[in-house]
């Protein structure tokens, strides 16, 4: 079975998935096209790509010749448990993510290899210098998070954030569309708070590890609420 290889595609497959659980699709199941599709989710059409075949692989969509692509039936996400539609319900998310995500922290601290460290590496310094844009924030945002879960050695960690993508990708959308602050401020604060948990996470510090983690996550909810709950 194919995988998720890079943090883009893993992001864009669960973009994918959000769209479909939602319903957020033509009504007969019919995904929009490549071009459509990659800048709906703001991506490239090579990693579109690549996510699609992930899903099709999984049985979750399917190519009709000369008709597209289409979903194949529910799939078993967040989604299924309950859509995310109201401000409460991303408050108990980001609360979860704080436990969850915390301790996911502290076990990369203690057990991330060198290549662990330099994917977590690589995704800090791609948030410090790349475009500030909503959607490539928000890729480079995940794509930490995704690292950081990975650098664990526990594939229960990033099962658990794949799981709350969808919930985690409205959350930022809703946070763009309450408050009017530039996507370049946002990414800012975002990479200095990526920085100060990767830093700990290289030192071997679990306990700064996991306390820098809850409160980059507290630090979003103060972004969407205007308080802090850590």
């Amino acid at each position: 079975m194919l995988k998720a290889d890079t943090p883009l595609v893993s992001n864009a497959v669960a973009a994918v998935r959000e769209l479909i659980s939602m319903h957020a699709i033509d009504q007969r199941g019919r995904l929009p096209s490549e071009t459509d599709l990659a800048g709906r989710i703001g991506v490239s059409r090579p990693v579109l790509r690549q996510a699609l075949a992930v899903l099709k692989d999984e049985g979750v969509i399917e190519s009709r010749r000369g008709s597209g692509t289409y979903a194949c039936g529910s799939l078993p996400t967040a989604s299924t448990y309950g859509k995310p539609e109201t401000l409460a319900d991303l408050e108990d998310c980001l609360r979860f993510r704080m436990i969850v995500e915390g301790a996911a922290a502290a076990e990369a601290a203690r057990r991330a290899d060198k290549a662990a460290i330099d994917d977590i590496r690589a995704t800090v310094m791609a948030m410090e210098n790349g475009p500030s844009r909503d959607s490539a924030v928000a890729e480079t945002d995940m794509a930490f998070h995704s690292a950081v879960a990975r650098a664990t050695r526990s594939r229960y960690h990033a099962m658990t954030l794949e799981f709350l993508m969808p919930h985690i990708l409205f959350g930022l959308r809703l946070g763009r569309q309450l408050h009017s602050v530039p996507p370049d401020i946002t990414s800012r604060r975002v990479a200095s708070e990526h920085r100060a948990i990767f830093q700990a996470i290289e030192s071997g510090d679990g306990a700064l590890a996991a306390e820098t983690m809850r409160e980059h996550l507290s630090a979003g909810l103060a972004r969407i609420f205007g308080k802090r709950s850590w």
